[in-house]
């Protein structure tokens, strides 16, 4: 039986029995494969960014043409298969014999690929294979360099370039000392572009720095003017570097890069001349690049001056006649000029129609970026100056992000006297504006702060690009809902409750014999907090009433010498054994000692893992309160100390973004870090009130721009004087979840004694210092008196670990990306090595399986709940987003 599939464009013939005797299109075999010369095969993972070698061996391939004569044909080559998805694997036809095959990887999604061989256009069948799982190759982001930092980004050509990051060696060709072996990785080549930047002074014939698994340095070889991308290849099992997304710039025509170089002028003369031009100037510099791409173009008075001949370091050209209108400023230089002077400004003055300029005395630099960072504590007000031109006709929206007063104006054209208005302070976004192609539209933009401190930007969002978020974290994906015009049938289900009599029920009991280690005990799904050592009964009783599906009932807590015994209320009847993963080598032992027994005083539903609250339904049970509770069956639910300030009384002020939530497709791990909805904003707390220390909030950063909080507080009860600190942070941006907690109060006490001898601090406002539109996404923010229960510093990290081997992350499991440990199907916190085995996760974060994740997505808007109390029914409507059929809702306890 021959099943034919369709491959990329192509058919893929898949042999699903054995061929008849004396039809075998190929005899060759394959034994394994391996990222290393004579490796195992369990060294098969490699870079996303491809160049990593394939080693494959077995027997009776086709020996190339290559080794006979000089050929391009391939009488072997190799693809990459994992279900649909098809990559072709570049042969490196010196290394093939008929005993191995070689060739580089493509870049490709992590995954799993199945590695097929065809010998003269003929598919090696799987059953020739010794073992087709040993011949697989898994490209993981934790098996591609990575270049996370480039210093500085522009430059002339042969600047010397910082990078940093992690190039998984220090290794390079020429070292011997740990570096001489087989199988060592070796940084082979830094690109820019499609130059070499070299590692090695080839004056001095040494390392222009030392080298290390995180930073060199190189010099950028040739004179190209342009843009270019920094890579870089390491050898063995890994390949070609990624670029931290936040490194790539956009061109005015919309290409990504990440370093730009330019020519340097040095003297020009004569340096007068004739009105009626002819003169001819000679223009001495650095660089002077003159190709198709980047023709030597020079302009005298904005008119252009004829080049007449034109070297790398020389230049001469004849000037035009003189412009009859002679402007105060012209299109030129690199970037945009910076001004800035002492003293500050009003928001009206700086937002008039007319704007202020700098005086005479303000200090003048060029900047490459549209961004200005003030070191000082001083006042003062900072002007970015400079024209815009880009190639083609574009929509774009400009945005302004400071920390003070602020203002953004754009000309029609060249003209200053034509500046209008577009943004400011109380709206930091313009409208649409269409740029005409080959136009210098003159902009400006000015910023004011009491205090120093200034923080002052202007992003330009250009609508028609190909870009992706994907390749930059500065693009923002445009989502589109394609509608179909069909009938939509949701998932109806009732639940009728005849609740029996109830009775005092009977508790159940189990017992946790752990080893003294760190630990966490689990329940139907979430864990508590780290447990370290032997924690009091009262700690461990804490820990577990926080988890979401003990709450609202509670567990007490006793032990003896040697177990912790657990009791849950009698409402919840016969429950599952609780769960525990530890650091200890022991397994924790765990035990039912009692048997309970339903009271009968209350009903939770389940479905699919996911558990609303225990409902009393003698109350005044009401149609909302149902909805909510739900709803919870298709939300992330969250330990209870973080996001529930009913049940928690540190929590004195709560934004969790769930009122009038609105969702869409976006898979709900990204688009909440708490139920099912956040906000996409810098802005943390406004309009707080009440007294608290700490600010705790997730968030999810695409850039790396956020450097500090800045905060409005009021101490001492004092409401008519608000202080703006800046307290320092650095997020993780790499576009995950992570939560924190500030002690805001010990923070500014140890910047000023205006706060250290304060009785009471008020936080009253609180933002991340930058916001890239869509950029940054924040959920369950609190001001608080205490910290959460289990609250985990950076300093923890990483928590998702395993006794085992070491977990790689990201890694695919089901299908899907986890950045740390997530169930597997015994409830069990699991996480995958690099050969992809499946390990239990020894601890888990809140990052991690902390936090409960509904198995399906809701579609917006389709949970309806009618409750009939007369009859005790409940009708509930739904639909999952994946068109799977639902599971019927269950009953806790099962009685």
């Amino acid at each position: 039986m021959v099943t034919i599939w369709l491959l990329h464009g192509r058919f893929a013939l898949v042999s699903t029995d054995k061929p008849a005797r004396g039809t075998l299109p190929t005899d060759a075999v394959i034994f394994y494969s391996s990222v290393s010369k004579n490796g195992y095969w369990t060294e098969n993972s490699g870079s996303t960014e491809g160049a990593t070698m394939l080693w494959i061996y077995g027997s009776r391939f086709e020996q190339n043409g290559f080794s006979t004569v000089p050929s391009t044909t391939n009488t072997n080559t190799v693809q990459l298969v994992s279900n649909y998805t098809v990559y072709d694997c570049e042969m490196h036809n010196d290394k093939v014999t008929n005993t191995q095959l070689t060739c580089y990887t493509p870049a490709m999604a992590p995954g799993v690929y199945q590695i097929r061989a065809y010998v003269n256009g003929n598919l090696i069948p799987l059953y020739q294979y010794r073992n087709p799982k040993q011949a697989t190759f898994v490209p993981l982001v934790s098996q591609t360099p990575t270049i996370t930092g480039i210093s500085p980004q522009t430059g002339p050509p042969q600047t010397l370039i910082s990078l940093s990051g992690n190039f998984q060696t220090a290794c390079t060709s020429r070292d011997t000392n740990g570096c001489s072996m087989d199988g060592d990785p070796l940084i082979s080549r830094v690109y820019m572009g499609g130059h070499l930047c070299n590692v090695i002074n080839p004056v001095t014939n040494t390392y222009y720095s030392n080298i290390t698994n995180n930073n060199l340095e190189c010099s950028f070889e040739g004179n190209e003017i342009g843009i270019f991308n920094v890579s870089m290849l390491v050898t063995e099992q890994y390949g070609r570097s990624s670029i931290s997304p936040n490194l790539y710039r956009v061109s005015a025509a919309g290409d990504l890069y990440t370093f730009q170089s330019y020519a340097v002028i040095s003297s020009v003369s004569p340096n007068t001349g004739s009105l009626q031009g002819g003169t001819t100037l000679t223009i001495n510099g650095e660089d002077f690049c003159n190709n198709a791409q980047y023709p030597v173009v020079v302009n005298v008075g904005g008119q252009p001056c004829t080049v007449l001949n034109a070297s790398l370091t020389t230049i001469q050209c004849q000037t035009p006649v003189a412009p009859v209108n002679i402007a105060s400023q012209y299109h030129g230089g690199r970037g945009l000029y910076i001004f800035r002077q002492l003293g500050a400004i009003s928001q009206g003055t700086l937002a008039a129609s007319s704007p202020p300029y700098p005086s005479v005395g303000a200090t003048q630099t060029w900047s490459d970026d549209a961004m200005y960072v003030s070191q000082s504590s001083s006042d003062e007000t900072v002007w970015l100056i400079g024209f815009l031109r880009i190639p083609q006709a574009a929509n774009f929206t400009f945005i302004l992000r400071t920390n003070g007063n602020g203002a953004l104006f754009l000309s029609s054209n060249d003209s200053p006297a034509n500046v209008i208005k577009i943004a400011d302070v109380t709206n930091n976004q313009s409208n649409t504006e269409l740029l005409q192609g080959n136009i210098d539209y003159y902009l400006l933009c000015v910023g004011s702060r009491i205090g120093g401190n200034l923080v002052l930007s202007v992003e330009a969002r250009m609508h028609e690009t190909t870009l992706t978020a994907t390749t930059s974290r500065l693009v923002l994906n445009e989502i589109q809902s394609i509608s179909v015009i069909a009938t939509v049938v949701a998932e109806e289900q009732r639940i009728v409750n005849s609740t029996n009599t109830s009775s005092n029920g009977t508790s159940e009991v189990q017992s946790i014999q752990v080893d003294i280690s760190t630990f966490q005990i689990g329940f139907r799904g979430a864990y508590t907090a780290l447990l370290t050592g032997q924690p009091t009964t009262d700690v461990v009783e804490a820990a577990l009433n926080d988890l979401p599906t003990i709450y609202p009932l509670t567990v007490t807590v006793t032990a003896t010498s040697t177990l912790y015994i657990i009791t849950f209320p009698p409402e919840m009847g016969n429950v599952p054994l609780v769960t525990c993963i530890s650091t200890s080598r022991n397994t924790p032992v765990i035990n039912e000692t009692v048997q309970g027994v339903a009271s009968n005083t209350a009903i939770a539903f389940s479905l699919n893992g996911m558990t609303t609250d225990y409902i009393d339904f003698t109350t005044n049970v009401t149609q909302a309160n149902l909805t909510a509770e739900f709803n919870k069956l298709f939300s992330i639910l969250c330990p209870i100390s973080i996001n529930n300030a009913q049940a928690t009384q540190s929590i004195v002020y709560l934004q969790d973004f769930e009122t009038d939530c609105v969702f869409d497709e976006t898979n709900i791990r990204s688009n909440a870090f708490c139920g099912q909805c956040s906000l996409t904003s810098n802005t943390l707390v406004t309009g707080n009130a009440r007294s608290g220390n700490y600010l705790c909030f997730a968030y999810k950063i695409l850039n790396s721009y956020v450097t500090q909080v800045d905060v409005g507080v009021y101490l001492n009860g004092d409401t008519t004087t608000e202080y703006w600190p800046s307290i320092p942070f650095t997020p993780i941006a790499d576009g995950v979840w992570h939560y924190t907690c500030i002690d805001v109060f010990s923070t500014l006490s140890s910047q000023s004694s205006t706060y250290s001898s304060a009785s009471s601090l008020v936080l009253n406002y609180a933002a991340l210092s930058e916001n890239i539109q869509q950029g940054i996404s924040i959920d369950a923010v609190t001001v608080r008196t205490a910290l959460p229960i289990g609250y985990e510093p950076q300093s923890l990290y990483p928590i998702d670990q395993t006794n085992i081997s070491s977990c790689v992350f990201p890694f695919i499991y089901n299908g899907q990306s986890y950045s740390a440990c997530t169930l597997g199907n015994n409830g069990i916190p699991i996480c995958l090595d690099r050969q992809n085995n499946t390990n239990q996760c020894r601890s888990t974060s809140i990052e991690g399986t902390r936090r409960l994740y509904p198995k399906h997505q809701l579609v917006y808007n389709t949970l309806q709940v009618a409750y009939t109390p007369r009859t005790s029914t409940i009708n509930v409507s739904f639909r999952y987003g994946d068109c799977s059929t639902p599971s019927l809702i269950q009953s806790l306890p099962n009685t």
